[in-house]
Parts: C-alpha cells; structure tokens; sequence
C-alpha cells in the first residue's frame, strides 16, 4: 500500500458523501459559469479564469483518483503556466515522515485499537448481505480474506479502500505531476497551498465507538463500489474539457463520511477552505499570473469555493456543462 494518507486527502477534498454506487454520484452544483475560454485549438481538461486589473488567475479543475496511464493534452495548461508568477496545489493531509513508514508505526503502536477483538475475525463478523459485497471487492482485487480479517472495521476500511486503488492503478496525482514538470521547465514556482497533519484526526478517530467503526467500513466498501462504476468514466470526460460528462460522473468520497465524525476533520477542512481563499485574495491583490489547481467538487458544488467568491463580486470565467469546442476570446473580440 503506497499511501495511508490516501483517504484523508481525498475526504479533505471532496467534502460531502455521494449518494449510491449507482446513482448520479453529486447532484447539488452550483451554477457552473459558461463563457468562452483560450484557444480553440488547444484541446484539453477545462480552465476557469479569474481576472482583476492586472490579476489573474488560471484555475485546472480535477477530479480526483483516476488512471495513472490517462491520456491527456497538456497544452492549455501549459500555456496557463508560461510566464506565470507561481502554481499552487491543493491543500492535502499527510502523516508526515515519510507518510507509508510514519501510519504503518502509528497502527502498530495502536493495533489492539484497530484489531477485531477476541478471535473474532472481521468477514464471520458481517452482516450476510454486507459480506457478500465485502467479498465481492476483496475477490475482484485478488485480495484473500486474512488480509483484513484480524482488522477492525475501521482499518479494514481504509485498506480496502487503498489495496483497490492500487490494484487499479489509480492516483490522484496525474494534474499535480503534470503542473509540477512544466512549472520546473518553465522556471516557474510550485507550492502547496497549505500542509495539515492527519495524525490528530486518526488519533481522534481511534476513540470513536465500534458502531462508528462499522460506518467507515460500509463507507470504503460503498467508495471501491462507486470508483469501480464512475472513475474512469469521470476521468474520460476531465481528460476533454467535458462538463456534463464530469458531472455525470463526479464522485466525492463516502469516506468523508466516516472522517467528518471527527472534530479534527471539521477543523481541517474549514482550513483548507480558508486557506484557498486566502491564496485567491493574495493573487489578485498584485499584478501577474497565479495558475491553481483545484477539486472540482470542491470548486462548483453549492457553498462551495466559487460560491464564496462570486458572494465577493469576483466573477468566475469559465466552460459550462456542454462538451462543445471551446472557443478563442481573442478571435471574439474582434
């Protein structure tokens, strides 16, 4: 399992749970802002734009976990990072030293907290139509029953949730490592917009009752159900600047479901919020050029940053929900 900090970063993101496995994943967006954007012939994920005076803001919107072999065209962000002042990634939660070695140490140190107690084993212990899904996502991963069955629900959860995102090969860094090679050859800057410690949120989490235990499993279970039928799906449409077909397709993490009963989690996200927003004011209270990336969801949903903004009079341009070409502001202009 490459990260134990998958999840939280996810949760962070994503914000509230999705409805069903089978059902349109997010249905409560904000209004998404349609006008035209950059050049027609540069084909590619969306960008929104921000500008003020001589500020500007070029945002890449993504989608989270998608295929680590996804073909996409870089052009249109390429052109957004050339000559920018910096790019700014998304906040993101993270265990800290060395991330796998640091929460494999932490779950040692706390195993008679994450382990099924007695000689119990997690799978005997299921409801019979909850083990049939369970046994269902393990088989389908190639994963045995004793990989999970002396974890607690809670555990067993998150390492469901990453055992399937390996096996799939799945990463939510596509964007993020793209931005990163071109800022490099651009000479541009690259920074996160902020870094937030998971270990008090897990810490918090391990005093949470069996029952809210139960809950996160059901919710690691409900997400590899829901990646299985809406990822690559979501990530086809990012790839092409499809609006409709990302909301469609749009999934936030069931997980935020097991981590919002976590006090610590509230705190965190309310940050990341502030803090994007923070980074937003700073870039358009000087001259130049800011290039973020930014979930999506997290982005467009109702309340969510956009809405913040537009609540500022800062007026968002961007492509709406059709999947038409984009075309070129320029050539409309004149």
């Amino acid at each position: 399992m490459r990260r134990w900090w998958v999840a939280a970063s996810l949760a962070l993101l994503a914000g509230a749970r999705a409805a069903s496995p089978d059902a349109p994943p997010v249905t409560d967006w904000s209004t998404v802002p349609e006008v035209v954007v950059v050049d027609a012939s540069a084909q590619g994920p969306a960008m929104w734009h921000i500008k003020k005076g001589d500020s500007e803001i070029w945002i890449l919107g993504t989608v989270g976990l998608m295929p680590e072999k996804l073909a996409w065209n870089t052009r249109r962000l390429e052109a957004a990072i050339d000559g920018a002042d910096a790019v700014f990634l998304p906040p993101e939660a993270h265990a800290g030293f060395l991330d796998f070695v640091g929460m494999s140490w932490f779950i040692l140190m706390h195993r008679d907290a994450l382990s099924m107690p007695g000689d119990q084993k997690l799978e005997a212990s299921l409801p019979p139509a909850l083990r049939a899904r369970f046994v269902a996502a393990r088989e389908q991963i190639g994963k045995k029953a004793d990989r999970y069955d002396d974890d607690s629900p809670l555990l067993a959860g998150f390492k469901l949730f990453a055992d399937y995102v390996d096996a799939n090969k799945l990463t939510g860094r596509l964007p993020e490592q793209a931005a990163e090679k071109i800022a490099r050859a651009k000479h541009v800057k690259v920074q996160r917009i902020a870094e937030y410690s998971a270990v008090p949120l897990v810490k918090e989490m391990l005093k949470l009752p069996p029952e809210a235990g139960r809950v996160c499993f059901e919710n690691g279970l409900g997400d590899v159900e829901t990646l299985g039928r809406h990822a690559v799906p979501a990530a086809d449409a990012w790839a092409v600047g499809d609006i409709a077909g990302i909301k469609a397709h749009y999934s936030t993490p069931l997980f935020a479901g097991c981590v919002s009963q976590s006090h610590k989690f509230g705190e965190i996200n309310s940050r990341a919020v502030e803090d994007t927003l923070k980074v937003v004011h700073a870039a358009l209270g000087k001259p130049g050029k800011t290039v973020m990336l930014v979930n999506i969801g997290w982005l467009f949903r109702a309340t969510g940053v956009a809405d913040r903004l537009r609540g500022e009079g800062v007026v968002i341009e961007g492509p709406g929900d059709q999947a038409s070409p984009i075309r070129d502001r320029g050539a409309e202009q004149k």
